[in-house]
Order: C-alpha cells, then structure tokens, then sequence
C-alpha cells in the first residue's frame, strides 16, 4: 500500500495502536485494472476469506457482481452486507448437512459440488425440500503449474473431484432431477506470482472445461477458473503486471471462445481475494520496548502474531521470512539489524527475524504492509485476551471504523 497519503501520527493519536488501515480508493482501482481489458463475459468475484470486513465487502459489493463464500457464517454476513444469495458462489472441501440446506434453501447462485459422496448428499436434500439447485463440479486437476506457492490440485487432495474421476460425479450431476449442472470450477492453487503460470494454468482449465463439454455432451453456462493470483511479500519478490496480466487473460479466454462453440455463451469468473485487497492494508503498531540481549537487539512492540498472525510466518510459509516492515516514525534513521516481536509471551511471537531496517526506537510507529489479506480475521485474536485492534476504512476521502477495538473478553 502507498502509505505516503497518509500522515500515521494523527492516525495513532485518534485510534490508538495497533490498527488495521485499509486504503479502498487504491483498491478499488486495482480491481478496475485488472477487469479492464477482460471480455464482458468474464466477472471477477470477490473471495471473502480474503477480507471479511463488512465495510470492505460493502464497498466491493458496488463493483464486483458476485462474492466466493465457504461457510454459512460467510453467507450470513454477506447477507446482512447487502449481497443476495444469488450473487453467492458457495465453496469448500467438507460441507454439513446443514450448510447444504441452508444453500438450497437460500437458493444460492452456484454451489461448487466437491465430492461424488457431497453431490450424492445433496441430492437427498433437495429430494427431502423439494427443490433444485444450481452446482458447479469442482475439478482437481492432474498437473498444475509448479509456479503456485500453494497447492490445491495436481496432487492427492481434499479439493476437488480428481480429473481421471470425474465422469460418474458430471453425469449424474447432469441427470438428476434436483440438479442444474451449470458448468465446471478449478482452482488449482494459490500465491502464483508468475503470469505465464497463470496464462498455463488458465488455458489448462479451459481445456480440462472443453473436454468435460465435449464427453458429456453439456454446454457450460459458468465456468469459474478460480484465482491464486499472487502478492509479494518478501525480498525479491515482485508484483504481477496488472494490465499486461488482464490484456492476456482477456485475450486467452476469447481465443478459447471462439475455438469452442459449446462455450460461445459461457460466462466466465476469476475468484480473487488477496490479489484484490492484499496489497491495501497496513498493520501499524508502536515500539513498547527496546532490548539488547546477548548480541540481538529486539524490538517488542504492543502488537504481534494475535493480530497478524500471517506476518510470523505461521500462516503457510515453510521456511519464515519477513513481511515488508516500515519505521513510520524515523523512516531515514540508519539501518540497523533487529528482531522485532509482540507482546506475546510466546517466541511464536517474532514478526521479523534479523530484519535490516531504520533504527527503532521507544514510542515509534511500526507498518506491516500488504497486510490486506489473511491478517485479521486469520489471527488468533483470542489468543492471551489482548484488545483486539480497530480496523480503518479510508475511501472516498472519508475514514471509518469498520471494526472498534474490543477488549479480549468481549468474545466470552
């Protein structure tokens, strides 16, 4: 995030630290670069998980035309955000009974079928409600892209219906009754900071859709091509061109359009979260304490893992690394190399690990940028009763608290 706009001292007095601080000006802009050179029949939905704070989903819900849920909860609260279940694509490896009837009932716009035991399942449901329901058939495929940091197909998997499985899940999607087999869902993995990875995998999930088409002689009305679209957040790590990614994108799907007549009338969507939020957040703590220990100098700050969990290293890293740290307060002192932890009497608790930045000191403001995403509603906020931090909304030249702070025992 561009954090030059704003003037974090002010921000610190009239909030209080730790914050969240999410710029949607920014946001949205890059949401309306990345659909820019996109066909019109191509959407880009919004993955909650990403984000789920009610004034950011609020304020995407003017742009985007629909919304990726996994859970009731998430249904919930996109409701009471404004979105209605038609707008909602309903994913996720393991869903009870009662989700499954919450979706029928709710008349979902697309549930993504998981498993031939889950379609089977649902079909009782909507035998016992008497009622239909719109499905996709989520596909693991047998290879992906090795670009993607996270993966969720090309390997033994809770995603999906493997592909060398499929047929007997499409076909009796395609006859049942209480099922309208819509079309076909792939999300291969997450993370991929390479675009001609993500040109690959999206020409390998077209494909994957064709062939389907083809065999089972159906003519997909969706098919969702997932995301992974990734964010860097560490050293050497660069961001994704945002208009060359859309112009090829746009391009691969159109070429695909006009070599598939079954999909001349397909609509198509990308699923994206943290490519669409994660650059636009910040956590900002201040420096409680310095501590010279035994050769390491330590930076203790009055925030840490319960906040922003993903920043430790915790959250899907398999060796740690450190997150983009900024001293807001002395950002021109000399570098000086430091540990900089929470408050948390864990040593789980390590934000940065023999980071090289600005020289510290008590009192001063501290910024994890691109920090949008998987940050505070992935955080143990429960974790040893601290506050939880407030999260600030600043679009359209107007700030608010989309989130107070609460202390630990609000939630018991």
């Amino acid at each position: 995030m561009d954090t030059s706009k704003f003037d974090f001292d002010k921000l610190a007095a009239e909030y209080g630290t730790p914050f969240y601080l999410y710029d949607m000006d920014q946001a949205v802009a890059h949401y309306n670069a990345i659909t820019k050179h996109l066909p019109s029949q191509v959407g880009v939905y919004y993955c909650i998980k990403a984000n789920n704070n009610p004034r950011v989903m609020s304020i995407f819900k003017d742009h985007v035309p629909g919304i990726d849920i996994s859970s009731i909860g998430e249904l919930d609260l996109a409701t009471a955000v404004g979105y209605t279940p038609q707008q909602m694509s309903f994913a996720g490896p393991g869903k009870s009974d009662n989700e499954l009837r919450r979706a029928v009932e709710n008349d979902i716009h697309l549930l993504s079928i998981e498993s031939h035991n889950e379609l089977t399942r649902l079909i009782a449901i909507c035998k016992e409600m008497g009622k239909r329901i719109n499905v996709t058939i989520r596909i693991n495929p047998l290879s992906i892209p090795n670009a993607f940091n996270m993966k969720m197909g090309g390997r033994p998997s809770q995603f999906g219906v493997p592909e060398e499985d499929v047929d007997p899940t499409v076909e009796l999607a395609k006859n049942a009754a209480e099922i309208e087999l819509k079309g076909i869902h792939v999300f291969s993995g997450t993370q991929c900071l390479d675009q001609p990875s993500i040109i690959e995998n999206l020409k390998q999930t077209l494909s994957i859709s064709a062939r389907i088409a083809r065999e089972h002689d159906i003519k997909p009305e969706i098919i969702n091509l997932g995301g992974g679209f990734g964010v860097p957040y560490f050293p050497g790590q660069e961001a994704m061109d945002v208009d060359s990614l859309s112009k090829e994108a746009g391009a691969t799907i159109e070429a695909f359009v006009a070599d598939e007549p079954r999909c001349k009338d397909t609509q198509f969507f990308f699923e994206l979260g943290r490519y669409m939020i994660g650059f636009f957040g910040v956590y900002v703590t201040r420096v409680l304490d310095i501590k010279e220990t035994r050769g390491k100098r330590f930076v203790i700050m009055d925030g840490g893992m319960n906040h922003c969990f993903a920043a430790t290293g915790n959250f899907g890293q398999l060796v740690k690394k450190n997150y983009p740290v900024l001293n807001l307060s002395h950002s021109d002192a000399a570098a000086s190399k430091c540990e900089v932890v929470g408050p948390l009497c864990t040593p789980l608790d390590s934000m940065a690990r023999n980071i090289e930045m600005p020289a510290a000191e008590i009192g001063d403001l501290i910024c994890f940028n691109n920090c949008g995403a998987y940050s505070y509603s992935a955080s143990p906020l429960l974790f040893l009763g601290h506050d939880t931090p407030p999260e600030v909304v600043h679009y359209k030249g107007e700030r608010q608290i989309a989130r107070p702070r609460r202390p630990g025992t609000f939630f018991t």
